[in-house]
């Protein structure tokens, strides 16, 4: 006797975002990624400071029928593109943590270590470390932790996002590896640092990696049309018209999934 078991992830990964003008931005420029401030609320005591922004861009591998809470918080219009592009581009999935687990611990034990060792290492050699350090730091995140929603601190458990990354490789002497977080807030210094990494660095895509697009209603539908059809530079008539077979809207997703 066959049995149906429902995926816990999906073969689509969801990037969302605030409105429909970002949205048709990505499908312009394709994804610039921008710094965003993570806090690693799972170490117990780190020697230096590790409240740190960095350059990234995000998506969540959660099915179309799990994902109305997750627009709720993070936009109701967004990009389903396949699993299959992200690997291909080097995404990875976060590694969830807390305090006290063994993954926080071992890399607190690490820090420890190399603060013991570092006046006899070489330059070359701090440099490795810290930037092998610098890049597990990237990919790890809370499980549970807080998030600023319209102003307000809200409890999160980030480990129902499934949350994938796109990190850029990043030249030192070009780009900064990461913002501190007087900087991060700063926002004259952000936009500086964000533009810098846009020009050039992007995730790139192409239609037929395009496997949803999500607006807000149908009112929105002709309009978003047009905005594809005035893309001409990533689009031709052809990709248009396979594209707007993948619109669907927020109203379905709530009503139909």
């Amino acid at each position: 006797m066959g049995s149906h078991f429902e995926n816990l992830s999906s073969n689509t990964l969801f990037h969302f975002t605030g409105s429909l003008k970002n949205l048709t931005g990505i499908l312009a420029s394709t994804f610039l990624p921008r710094y965003c401030l993570e806090v690693p609320n799972f170490f117990k005591k780190i020697p230096f400071n590790s409240n740190l922004a960095y350059p990234m861009v995000c998506f969540c591998d959660i099915p179309l029928s799990k994902v109305k809470r997750h627009i709720g918080l993070y936009g109701n219009y967004g990009i389903g593109l396949s699993k299959e592009w992200a690997i291909k581009n080097n995404l990875s999935p976060v590694i969830y943590t807390r305090k006290n687990a063994k993954t926080a611990n071992t890399i607190e034990n690490l820090i420890s270590w190399f603060d013991s060792i570092q006046e006899k290492l070489s330059e070359d050699d701090k440099f490795i470390f810290r930037k092998s350090y610098s890049e597990l730091l990237m990919h790890l995140k809370p499980y549970y932790g807080n998030m600023i929603k319209d102003g307000k601190i809200i409890k999160k458990r980030f480990y129902d996002e499934r949350e994938w990354r796109w990190i850029p490789e990043l030249d030192p002497k070009l780009f900064r590896s990461h913002l501190l977080k007087d900087e991060f807030n700063d926002q004259n210094i952000k936009e500086v640092e964000n533009k810098k990494i846009a020009v050039f660095r992007k995730l790139n895509f192409k239609p037929e990696d395009i496997r949803y697009l999500i607006i807000n209603n149908d009112d929105e539908i002709d309009s978003f049309i047009q905005d594809l059809e005035s893309i001409k530079v990533n689009f031709n008539s052809r990709a248009i018209k396979k594209l707007t077979s993948r619109i669907i809207t927020n109203d379905q997703i709530i009503k139909d999934f």
